[in-house]
């Protein structure tokens, strides 16, 4: 049985009610219907979650936001369901890095059940599928003019940060900022080693301090969080990182703050089982 489990959040009134009258169309279409749920100020996304968990649903869809769908993902903490995502809104970071672009395909794709088990990260009580954010990190994937996106990434304050390290080694850099990489969803990073949410391992990619000159010549890399393309930059393979110093740096997810120093991610190998399309970026 499907539960969709739909956020009219961060959605325009009239786009969330054409969305929604679209999607019942499709589902019934290729008879993919199931119970849809509407996030409401009484009815959090925790209750909905609890509530299908009880009627022994198997299959959760996440249609808004990608917002929607990490918070979908911290609400079923450990229970076994598969879990999709449907955008409603466009250009999603997750939307990309799983394949899953319009209504149509989307509905598609959870008719033809094509689902991957890939990896999932655990920062404290938080779970995430995509990456970590720190300091200019949190610029990823956001539009900037080219003027404004050089001063900022050039003109950054480094920031000392201590971190350890798969509990083996405690390693110390100065940085502007970086990514603490599960999987990423742009198109310039796909189909490399860094990124692959079915390996085994997160990539923590740390960005140093850079030029006016070297700012203006990676400002993509830099935009699209493809750090391991800068000369400068430090990349480490791990499964642990214990995040200890400066006490209380921000760690964001979508430029959404979701911990603070000190805090500890984990990495679960296989401990998701998502729905995907064809498309998707892994």
């Amino acid at each position: 049985m499907y539960f969709y489990i739909l956020d009219p959040h961060n959605i325009p009134q009239k786009n969330f009610e054409r969305q929604q009258t679209e999607l019942q169309s499709l589902l019934t279409e290729f008879n993919v219907s199931g119970e849809m749920a509407k996030i409401t100020p009484l009815r959090i996304i925790q209750d909905l979650v609890d509530t299908a968990a009880s009627r022994g649903v198997k299959t959760l869809i996440a249609c808004g936001t990608d917002e929607t769908f990490n918070q979908m993902l911290a609400a079923v903490k450990d229970r076994d369901f598969t879990l999709g995502f449907i955008p409603f809104a466009p250009n999603t970071q997750l939307g990309r890095i799983l394949g899953m672009d319009d209504l149509a395909t989307c509905v598609k794709t959870i008719a033809s059940r094509r689902t991957e088990k890939i990896d999932l990260a655990k920062i404290d009580n938080n779970y995430f599928i995509s990456y970590l954010e720190l300091g200019i990190g949190s610029q990823t994937n956001k539009p900037l003019g080219m003027l404004s996106s050089i001063k900022l990434f050039a003109g950054s304050a480094l920031t000392e940060i201590k971190m350890r390290i798969d509990d083996a080694y405690t390693i110390t850099s100065k940085t502007m900022g970086g990514l603490l990489v599960n999987t990423r969803g742009t198109k310039m990073c796909a189909g490399g080693a860094i990124g692959n949410p079915q390996d085994g391992f997160l990539d923590l990619l740390l960005i140093e301090k850079l030029s006016r000159m070297s700012a203006a010549k990676y400002k993509k890399e830099i935009e699209n969080g493809c750090y391991e393309n800068i000369p400068s930059a430090t990349s480490v393979r791990c499964t642990k990182v214990e995040f200890l110093e400066p006490i209380n740096y921000k760690i964001s997810v979508d430029g959404i703050e979701v911990a603070k120093f000190p805090a500890t991610v984990e990495l679960l190998p296989q401990g998701l089982k998502m729905i995907v399309g064809k498309n998707r970026t892994f």
